[in-house]
């Protein structure tokens, strides 16, 4: 036994690394409370927000890390999900709310130095435009993909677009683990993009995928992040509809890999399939959207449920729902949140409109208000349909005010077990099997809640079941694990005093035990 435990450590370097990860277990979001509108001046409460899932329920607290935040937003995590960096778009930070040895002037160009030097004060207000990625040859090494604004000098505000994709590289091993930025801002796309940005894992389970959607085409650039770094397929993926010059939009993957989102302002909601072994997009799919055309809108956001067949597509006042296992996927849209007149208190024209969404690794979506409001709305059972999806306005109230939220891929999205770019992880059925068995549950006595750590979970194969059994192995408790989660608070307070077995099962094998102890 001493032995099979060795060789599970030594795999969790490899594959267990990736099914582990826990790098968006921190999200970071809200005003520098020594913003110069202060708290005392206009009677709201300015600071920064931190939601750490690390705590059941998320425990979401007030801090002031001296950073704005408006709807660009990174906030990087290790595997172990302890804060490593974040930023605005403008500069990086550590864990100690420093910057980081030469992690500031992101961006700079004619609009943050001339066209609107306020910005970095403010940080930059491009929803989706950062993403953080590991780097795959390198553990304690980060990329940051970021698009780059610009403008015409002399334009009005307009004529603002991205034209770059720039790409910085972070070592958090050095400088006593503060971290240094190795080289910033190298441009690895010339050309007018989408502000957007999005990213999702290679189908052999190291690599990363980036797209970027190249303006007035249909054309996307795609980025392989591989033990290489990054480089830039020379050929576009082109197909679907024509997005405009100055379009703004949201974009996301399925929490699998498999399908791609892309809600733009003027051509409305485009959906594709997406091969993750080679990085194309196909069976392009549009839904123009009147809304979008016939009214003001300031707040776009997609999400999909963490089984993947539930996409939510949010449009300042109104949160639709579709089914993606339907053949006719528009036909099943259904709108399950009309905006309730909610807003920042005293402040009816701040409105707590449905912008930004994000999953987060409770399974839950969390959509920001695009507005510096005090609440984030929160779609508590995602996998379920119409109502029963349980969407709550307002639904979260957070300690400051708060524009957006991070932007995060899927991090323990695995390999395609089995497919043709599933080969390098170079383990073995009986290796994978053993990384699963890796579970954690805590406290350990527990009283009132009891935390179950189920990160090393391998999803290629199916969702798993929770179940915890007594001692006369009678089931106690049970539900089905959400996908792509890492974890599940369980109420045990009316459990009996004693042992009970935490099981993870699929189809009715057990997957992963632990041991729990009621007091």
């Amino acid at each position: 036994m001493k032995n099979a435990a060795l060789i599970v450590v030594w795999l969790l370097g490899g594959l267990g690394a990736v099914m582990g990860q826990k790098n968006d277990y921190n999200w970071l979001s809200g005003y520098n409370s020594n913003n110069r509108g202060d708290s005392a001046v206009l009677g709201y409460q300015f600071g920064n927000i931190k939601m750490n899932f690390n705590d059941t329920p998320v425990n979401i607290a007030y801090d002031s890390i001296g950073m704005n935040f408006l709807n660009t937003i990174v906030s990087m995590s290790d595997s172990a999900g302890r804060l490593l960096f974040y930023s605005d778009g403008i500069y990086i930070a550590n864990a100690s709310d420093d910057t980081i040895n030469n992690g500031d002037s992101l961006n700079t160009g004619y609009v943050i130095d001339v066209f609107d030097p306020e910005l970095k004060h403010l940080g930059l207000n491009v929803p989706q435009g950062m993403i953080a990625l590991q780097d795959v040859s390198n553990s304690s090494r980060y990329y940051l993909f970021y698009t780059f604004t610009d403008t015409l000098p002399g334009s009005d505000a307009s004529l603002v677009y991205w034209d770059k994709v720039l790409v910085t590289l972070i070592d958090m091993s050095a400088n006593g683990g503060l971290g240094v930025v190795i080289y910033k801002n190298q441009s690895i796309i010339d050309d007018t993009i989408a502000g957007e940005i999005q990213a999702v894992r290679h189908g052999n389970g190291r690599d990363w995928w980036i797209l970027a959607q190249k303006r007035n085409t249909n054309c996307y650039y795609r980025i392989l992040l591989d033990s290489l770094g990054p480089h830039v397929m020379t050929d576009l993926n082109c197909l679907g509809t024509i997005t405009q010059w100055d379009d703004v939009g949201a974009n996301c993957f399925s929490p699998d890999g498999s399908k791609y989102v892309y809600l733009a302002g003027y051509t409305g909601l485009n959906i594709y399939d997406f091969d993750r072994c080679t990085g194309t997009l196909s069976n392009a799919r549009n839904l123009p959207l009147p809304i979008l055309v016939d009214s003001t809108w300031i707040g776009l956001g997609v999400a999909i449920s963490p089984n993947n067949r539930y996409l939510y597509v949010s449009i300042t006042h109104q949160l639709y729902q579709f089914d993606l296992t339907n053949p006719d996927i528009f036909s099943t849209i259904d709108t399950i949140g009309i905006y309730n007149g909610g807003h920042l208190p005293g402040s009816p024209g701040i409105e707590n409109c449905f912008g930004m969404e994000q999953l987060a690794a409770n399974g839950r979506i969390y959509i920001s208000c695009s507005n510096p409001t005090d609440v984030f709305h929160v779609i508590n059972n995602p996998d379920s349909a119409g109502v029963t999806c349980n969407f709550v306005q307002g639904g979260v109230r957070l300690p400051a005010l708060s524009d957006g939220v991070p932007n995060f891929p899927s991090y323990r999205l695995g390999s395609l077990t089995q497919s043709q770019c599933d080969s390098l992880s170079g383990l073995s059925e009986v290796q994978r099997t053993a990384i699963e068995q890796v579970i954690n549950v805590y406290p350990n006595p527990a009283s009132n809640y009891a935390i179950v750590d189920y990160g090393f979970t391998d999803w290629n194969k199916g969702q798993p079941d929770l179940e915890i059994c007594n001692a006369l192995g009678q089931t106690v408790y049970g539900q089905a694990v959400p996908m792509y989660s890492g974890f599940q608070k369980i109420d045990v307070r009316g459990f009996a005093a004693g042992v009970y077995t935490v099981f993870i099962k699929r189809q009715g094998g057990v997957v992963a035990s632990g041991r729990l102890v009621k007091e």
